[in-house]
């Protein structure tokens, strides 16, 4: 009986997570397709599929990178040009070259956070902007996993498994790598690092030299229409990030 309900409970926080991830999608897109970048950069693309439902008009130069061989081939299918390199070091653009930089859910993979502020902020034109998302460390789900000497459920990935939560709906299941594990680009795509918090983004992106927008949303493990309401007050405890950041002129 017990391991029912447990089971419900993980299903219902899944469903929850899947409506918080769709609004953080649509907010980063929406966010982008305002912008009519003429040359955008979409840090960890993927497949490249996301953001082309919400442009009214493709970038007419559209530049990814993405680790992942299978992904990479179906972006650059799509006229995106991708590049593949080790997100904890430099990046192979000029400076000044992009009036977007756009990436979802790749920040917190990665061990040097601040070189990716730092990159990202160089290859930005001045006036231009970051559109970042990721997952915030001090959500209430998060805390709530801390509170019962839990892993916290965004740093469960580890290196190819769920571990350190039993709560979590995939705990000890393994993880499908697209890269293996002594590829170069395995260190930005297995697992999450460092998972930011609302002030620890927004003093990063400022210490840079942003001028940065930071709040969250989805207050998982509670329903969406609640979460909606209650994350207007409680703006650090929602599990997903949002970061606006524009780079002066």
């Amino acid at each position: 009986m017990a391991n029912f309900i447990l089971k419900a409970l993980q299903h219902f926080g899944a469903r929850q997570r899947h409506l918080g991830m769709e609004r953080c999608n649509d907010w980063g897109g929406q966010a982008v397709a305002e912008l009519s970048p003429r040359c955008l950069l979409d840090v960890g693309c993927g497949d490249g599929g996301m953001l082309f439902k919400y442009f009214k008009q493709v970038p007419a130069e559209f530049y990814g990178v993405e680790g992942a061989p299978a992904h990479k081939a179906s972006a650059e299918q799509r006229g995106i040009k991708v590049f593949s390199y080790d997100l904890n070091g430099r990046w192979p653009f000029e400076d000044g070259k992009f009036d977007v930089v756009f990436s979802s859910q790749a920040i917190e993979h990665l061990h040097n956070t601040r070189l990716f502020v730092e990159e990202t902020y160089r290859v930005l034109k001045p006036g231009g902007t970051a559109i970042i998302m990721s997952e915030n460390l001090s959500s209430l789900l998060n805390c709530f996993a801390l509170c019962l000497g839990y892993t916290p459920f965004s740093l469960m990935q580890t290196c190819g498994r769920y571990l350190g939560n039993p709560l979590g709906l995939h705990y000890n299941e393994p993880i499908v790598e697209h890269v293996p594990i002594d590829h170069p680009a395995f260190a930005g795509i297995s697992g999450h690092i460092r998972v930011l918090t609302v002030p620890q983004a927004r003093e990063l992106f400022a210490l840079t030299g942003f001028e940065a927008e930071v709040r969250s949303i989805g207050m998982l493990p509670l329903p969406d229409g609640l979460s909606r309401v209650l994350e207007r007050i409680a703006h650090k405890r929602g599990h997903f990030l949002l970061i606006r950041a524009r780079k002066p002129l």
